[in-house]
């Protein structure tokens, strides 16, 4: 399995210093805070939607991981693939933004483990999906959805993905994201959705279930 590439998306806040303060910890990862190992867990630690996001990421991890029937091979390399995962959401102290970074990880993270396995769809969380999105003249995508606050959208396809924040609508739902080319769009009504990828049209694209 390759992890996909994701464009960092900007977000309406000034990029935060992942560094260690005196500031107490308010929020509650799936990790011991008074444990937190690296200027990301720390980070994690004070952030209520960065915390949410680990909690579902760690939820979906370990149904995967305990999925009945799993083979050994595919458990061991989920494995070290998470280990892998954890090491790069602990370089985003390097990012420009820094936040942004550790949740488009969580975000990246969590579609790639609900679409590779069955058992991390599972009902009790707050991520959905993914969804086929079918656009004509496209690579196939597929969309996952969180509901932190604010909520989230991953859309991937191919060796690139793009993380959206809910926006204002009349009617539907829709998420927007910027990257350096410019931004990308996802307004889902029903079964179908436009959708419009930094430098590309509007698209009128098919949502529906994934095969």
């Amino acid at each position: 399995m390759t992890l996909a590439r994701t464009r960092t998306l900007s977000v309406a806040t000034l990029p935060i210093m992942l560094l260690a303060s005196a500031q107490a910890f308010a929020a509650s990862p799936s990790f011991s805070c008074a444990k937190a190992s690296g200027a990301a867990e720390e980070a994690i630690c004070k952030d209520d939607m960065l915390a949410a996001l680990d909690r579902e990421n760690a939820r979906v991890y370990s149904l995967a991981r305990g999925m009945p029937g799993l083979d050994p091979w595919k458990r061991n390399q989920l494995i070290a693939m998470q280990r892998g995962w954890i090491k790069g959401r602990n370089d985003c102290w390097k990012s420009e933004d820094a936040k942004a970074c550790v949740r488009d990880a969580y975000m990246m993270r969590i579609a790639e483990i609900r679409g590779g396995y069955a058992a991390a769809r599972a009902k009790g969380g707050v991520s959905i999906g993914p969804v086929s999105v079918k656009c004509q003249g496209t690579a196939a995508m597929n969309a996952t959805f969180v509901n932190v606050d604010p909520q989230l959208a991953y859309l991937g396809g191919g060796d690139t993905g793009f993380v959206m924040t809910i926006d204002r609508s009349g009617s539907g739902a829709k998420y927007t994201g910027k990257t350096a080319q410019g931004e990308a769009t996802f307004w889902q009504k029903g079964p179908e959705a436009m959708v419009q990828l930094p430098g590309g049209k509007d698209m009128t694209c098919n949502v529906g279930p994934l095969k």
